[in-house]
């Protein structure tokens, strides 16, 4: 798998609004058998402030918010509604074979109806039936279990799969709560930008600031 930081870490760190234990998004790109760009949405934790022998829960996510770009989402469950096509509800009406083929997403960390359940907030367009994830949805863990857990690493929020033609630079803002397990103890916001799409190369960014200084000087 190809690890593609989807943000630089100025950004993140300016985007994000969290206590300690979450750090912020990241994403993996990959190119599908079929052509399509598949990219799975990570939220990243620490252990920082975390009891030994305990682990981060997490709770939900809320209020996606886009800030650039469209998110241009792949569906495999064909579930159509007022004519629109897809549903985000992990694992439904699709096959175990289609799932890295499908856009969803998942507070479990799994891409299963089963086991662990994820369940769409009100703030989902038409129950969640729509090609993209729309602003202010959210999603939460319906059936909490051990598989919502993480210590110091990262726990998967959601897949996007989109065409290699529609495959643009996209922004959104996510926010989430979580907090320590087997324990009363308050919960814990936080907040960051995503980002999936194209990254300019290093070489590419240079160059623009360059045509950039030399426009500058001609004027």
């Amino acid at each position: 798998m190809n690890a593609f930081f989807v943000s630089s870490v100025a950004a993140l760190v300016a985007a994000s609004a969290a206590s300690a234990g979450f750090t912020g998004f990241t994403a993996d790109r990959v190119v599908l058998s079929n052509g399509n760009i598949q990219y799975k949405v990570f939220a990243n934790f620490d252990a920082v402030g975390l009891p030994a022998g305990q682990s981060w829960v997490f709770l939900n996510a809320y209020s996606h918010a886009t800030v650039t770009g469209t998110m241009n989402a792949v569906h495999q469950d064909f579930f159509t509604a007022d004519g629109e096509v897809g549903t985000w509800q992990a694992g439904s009406s699709v096959s175990a074979a289609d799932r890295d083929f499908d856009s969803w997403v998942t507070a479990s960390g799994l891409a299963t109806s089963s086991g662990w359940g994820t369940a769409l907030d009100p703030g989902f367009t038409n129950g969640g039936t729509v090609g993209d994830v729309n602003n202010g949805a959210g999603w939460y863990d319906a059936t909490p279990g051990t598989a919502n857990t993480v210590t110091g690493g990262r726990m998967l929020m959601m897949q996007i799969v989109r065409t290699a033609a529609n495959d643009t630079l996209y922004t959104a803002n996510l926010s989430l709560t979580f907090k320590i397990s087997g324990t009363s103890t308050p919960i814990q916001p936080g907040a960051a930008q995503y980002s999936i799409g194209p990254v300019p190369a290093p070489g590419a960014v240079a160059l623009a600031g360059l045509a950039g200084l030399a426009g500058r000087r001609r004027r």
